[in-house]
């Protein structure tokens, strides 16, 4: 798709007008103004104990490596942000590969590590996974997720209502009740959904004053606190002179409350990995007992749910409970690969049986996730259950932001590289 029918598609023609012209205030000739932002960004963040996530597109990398350089100095985590800033879902699927090959290249050329991947405008599909599982990455952060109903949002103004529908609809997002702000492990990588409204939608798209912004975002917090999940905020670093005040308070808001795990992506990533090969190693301790030992190191709370009682009681282990089975899932061999990781991503501990009698629950080899959660759902038995992020936090934020350019010629060339 031509690259100027593609900006007036998904901003309109007004909207793209006023977008160029606040691209050429936030960007100067040289990478100087753009350096004083992003270190800005970082300090923010540092301040509280924290370090940003920052995908940068590498052919800006190539043109820019001093800079990239003093990131990586002050504790910024990069990802690869695709070779140049463009749709990838417009491209067969070897050209994706190869732009994606490319741009894990130029990392490498310049001495940039990367763990993590995130694609242009949040575009992407199942040949990008692919593609970036095949270039080795261990994580992907790309799946849009709407943090919805806000009551910060209620009572839009006609401009703000239609820049926040335009903005949903270039992105696609998923969202409540079917979805959760969580990561989730597809194939060999960990995807981690990206938060909105993001900055662009609010502040570009439809108008939205800093301390509106700082009010739908705090909102976005609490609701993560609320129900365990992650905040992967998305705060384009050329907007941190608007928005520096908000982003504090956001992540001061955050630290303060000791339950919110500042990480990076990577450290995220990481964690889900770690947290899907936590083990607990069950055995007989008399007539309705068994004892619970931690199987592998253990950095989740672990705690026996019991539904019968509609109790959740923390576990300090090792541990004895009173149980007429083991408090486990037990899952026939038969069963798909995928319904385990996805019951151990909702915190299960699993064993593998033929012997449907061993355990709480038993899940039969033709199973799917929609049969496991009703069966689930019916049991009365306790069930053992470890918390999504590492004790004692109950909630993470990921401070994040894309580089797209660095200087006004980056943004410029945008609109002709491929």
């Amino acid at each position: 798709m031509n690259r100027f029918k593609f900006v007036l598609k998904s901003r309109g023609i007004g909207n793209s007008v006023e977008r160029g012209w606040q691209v050429a205030r936030r960007f100067g000739l040289t990478s100087a103004r753009m350096e004083r932002r992003l270190l800005r960004y970082t300090d923010v963040v540092a301040r509280y104990g924290g370090r940003p996530s920052l995908p940068i597109t590498a052919r800006v990398l190539a043109r820019n490596p001093q800079v990239t350089r003093r990131l990586l100095e002050r504790g910024v985590e990069l990802c690869v942000h695709s070779l140049v800033h463009n749709d990838l879902t417009q491209l067969a699927p070897d050209a994706q590969a190869e732009q994606i090959a490319a741009a894990c290249a130029v990392f490498r050329d310049h001495g940039i590590p990367f763990k993590g991947f995130r694609s242009p405008y949040l575009k992407y599909n199942e040949a990008t996974l692919r593609a970036v599982a095949a270039a080795g990455f261990a994580y992907d952060s790309n799946l849009p997720f709407f943090w919805g109903p806000l009551a910060s949002l209620d009572h839009l103004a006609p401009r703000e209502r239609e820049g926040l529908e335009m903005g949903l609809r270039f992105y696609h997002p998923v969202g409540r009740p079917r979805e959760r702000s969580l990561p989730r492990l597809i194939g060999t990588l960990v995807e981690i959904p990206v938060s909105l409204p993001d900055d662009e939608i609010l502040l570009d798209r439809m108008g939205c004053p800093a301390p509106r912004l700082g009010e739908v975002w705090g909102e976005m917090l609490e609701q993560a606190l609320s129900t365990g999940e992650l905040l992967t905020l998305q705060l384009h670093p050329e907007r941190i002179e608007i928005l520096a005040e908000v982003l504090d308070g956001l992540v001061a808001r955050a630290a303060s409350s000791g339950q919110v795990w500042l990480a990076t992506l990577g450290e995220i990533a990481a964690w889900w990995e770690e947290r899907l090969a936590q083990e607990v190693i069950i055995e007989k301790a008399g007539a309705g007992r068994y004892s619970v030992r931690a199987g592998t190191a253990l950095r989740a709370d672990v705690s026996l749910f019991d539904r019968a009682r509609g109790t959740t009681a923390q576990l300090r282990l090792p541990a004895t409970v009173a149980s007429s089975r083991q408090p486990v899932i037990g899952i026939h061999p038969a069963a798909s690969a995928d319904l385990r990781i996805k019951l151990k991503e909702d915190g299960y501990f699993i064993a593998i049986t033929s012997d449907s009698e061993a355990c709480a629950v038993y899940l039969g080899p033709g199973t799917d996730l929609r049969m496991a959660k009703e069966t689930i759902a019916r049991s009365k038995e306790c069930l053992l259950v470890q918390g999504t992020w590492p004790a004692p936090f109950r909630a993470a934020l990921a401070a994040t932001g894309d580089i797209d350019c660095l200087t006004l010629g980056d943004f410029v060339r945008r609109f002709w590289e491929g």
